[in-house]
């Protein structure tokens, strides 16, 4: 898909990106916390609460990589 020529639209592209990115990190690292805690070590809240932890983390590290690529004007 072709960038857009108006700069407004391109940054809530790349903020919209930056965000659903922060948000999927979030959810898969939090799912993954929960199902140790269930399915695995029986010890809730913690694997939640390690998992929510590394995803907040994951999802930072992505944001700063994208925010690296951006073309500042």
């Amino acid at each position: 898909m072709p960038s857009s020529p108006d700069p407004m639209f391109a940054g809530l592209g790349q903020a919209l990106r930056v965000g659903t990115q922060m948000l999927a990190s979030l959810i898969v690292g939090g799912g993954l916390g929960w199902g140790a805690d269930v399915y695995l070590f029986a010890t809730a809240p913690w694997g939640m609460a390690a998992g929510l932890t590394l995803g907040l983390i994951a999802g930072i590290r992505g944001a700063r990589r994208a925010a690296q690529q951006w073309q500042w004007k």
